[in-house]
């Protein structure tokens, strides 16, 4: 085996300035709607036909004022023209709304919020064309929105995040084809956000350094029960990357649980200092990147400075170019079982099969000087977890004498995501995460994506079962 070099996505600085709109309201505690814009004079916003609106100018809800979305209505936009919130609005609508293009050759801007008063609510809003960008102080909450072939000229995100330190709630949202990212911050901003229950398919069309979802450490990043699918076509476009390359500092905790991430050119990163945790996640074929040592991770923890702290539990990682390469960082810990009563005990529980390229299987590369514990995993690519198989797929100080040592065992002899099978009627059903809390609910069918282990009692027989939920 031979060392590598990874490259890392550099995320771009962003700062956007409010700027006056075409049209700009008074500030007089009006609550304007499509209807009231397109009834008052030198708007730009004509009413083309019921519940259709035509934008051609941009439009600015001065501070003071309020906005409100009708239920039901379609807002075709421009070119590059953008409906800036600089009061309160609430776009929470009833009946789905529609904001796209005015015509073929129109790339629409679409809504810019600028609101220093309260939080922006969004609710079963499709963008289709346009985007969604928020600079406002209390940031903003979407759901059940879609975002849909974002051209990028309201940046690079189809939901563009800024402020340093306002908050952010995605759930339920979709975004498919977008030019660019789905979801982005600006690098010098911390902005705490939570993205659950969320869809994105395809995005990065322009096929640039982006990843699909690309965020900036902040005191708080969540990424739950996602399915983030690529385009094998977009071969520059990567999954997840949580990073922080302007040395922010303070309280910095990600977590990316239960996602599903699949045919990117790689799975996830996580970029310098944070404390981060990856558990439950499904990471498959993140194998487009054309050059290995440039990509291909199902899992790349990348940290020259040596500040990262890294939690990986529970993930199912299969035909990566790499399984999970670890370059950098101050404690990765892929599973230490010695002392379950210590502070960093980890029960692995991660699953390898088939990383690696060209005939070579690399399930974990320590391209780092630390020491890695990797206990409690399964190494289903190889068929007995003996040392000396694991040895094979695992490359670290054994392979080269600058890098740190990976202490794989002891190992796990049966695949920790397997479905048993179970005849025997239920009698008492438990569910419980990999690290050991007890869910209320007994219905599989309810449960979000990631692994579980299920025990059932009937009688005075207890049976036990690990299902993935996909």
């Amino acid at each position: 085996m031979r060392k590598i070099i990874l490259t890392f996505l550099a995320t771009v600085v962003t700062m956007t300035n409010t700027m006056a709109g075409d049209f700009k309201t008074t500030g007089n505690g009006t609550v304007w709607t499509m209807t009231m814009l397109a009834e008052t004079a030198g708007t730009g916003v004509a009413k083309t036909e019921a519940k259709t609106f035509k934008m051609t100018g941009n439009v600015e809800i001065a501070q003071g004022d309020k906005f409100k979305i009708e239920d039901g209505i379609k807002v075709m936009m421009g070119d590059n023209v953008r409906l800036t919130i600089c009061g309160d609005a609430d776009f929470r609508a009833g009946e789905r709304v529609l904001f796209t293009a005015a015509d073929d050759t129109s790339k629409p801007y679409g809504i810019f919020v600028d609101n220093d008063q309260s939080v922006t609510y969004f609710t079963n809003i499709d963008f289709e064309y346009a985007g969604l960008k928020n600079f406002g102080a209390f940031g903003l909450e979407a759901d059940n929105c879609t975002f849909t072939r974002h051209n990028a000229v309201s940046g690079s995100s189809a939901l563009n995040m800024g402020t340093s330190g306002a908050e952010f709630r995605i759930t339920n949202c979709t975004f498919t084809e977008c030019a660019k990212s789905a979801i982005g911050g600006a690098a010098n901003y911390m902005t705490p956000v939570t993205i659950e229950n969320c869809t994105m398919t395809g995005n990065g069309t322009a096929n640039m350094n982006t990843p699909q979802i690309n965020l900036t450490t902040a005191a708080q990043v969540v990424i739950r029960n996602c399915r983030i699918t690529g385009n094998p076509a977009h071969n520059m476009v990567g999954g997840i990357v949580v990073s922080n390359l302007v040395g922010l500092t303070g309280e910095l905790n990600t977590l990316i649980e239960g996602n599903e991430i699949r045919d990117n050119r790689f799975g996830l990163a996580t970029y310098c200092e944070q404390t981060a945790t990856i558990k439950n996640n499904i990471i498959v074929n993140n194998n487009h990147e054309t050059n290995p040592n440039n990509g291909g991770s199902g899992i790349n923890i990348y940290d020259p400075y040596k500040t990262q702290s890294t939690i990986i539990t529970g993930n199912y990682i299969e035909g990566n170019l790499w399984g999970i390469t670890i370059i950098g960082g101050r404690d990765v810990n892929v599973g230490k079982t010695e002392n379950k009563n210590a502070a960093d005990y980890n029960p692995g529980l991660n699953v390898f099969l088939n990383n690696g390229f060209g005939g070579t299987i690399y399930d974990l590369y320590n391209n780092s000087g630390n020491t890695v514990y990797a206990q409690g995993n399964h190494w289903k690519s190889v068929a007995t977890q003996d040392r000396e198989s694991i040895e094979t797929v695992v490359f670290h100080k054994n392979d080269n004498s600058a890098l740190g040592e990976v202490i794989f065992m002891p190992a796990l002899d049966t695949d920790p995501t397997a479905v048993d099978a179970i005849t025997a009627s239920d009698t008492r059903t438990m569910i419980y995460t990999l690290d050991g809390n007890v869910l209320n609910t007994a219905d599989t069918g309810e449960l979000p994506r990631g692994i579980y282990i299920i025990k059932t009692f009937t009688g005075n027989t207890a049976t036990i079962r690990k299902i993935a939920v996909k």
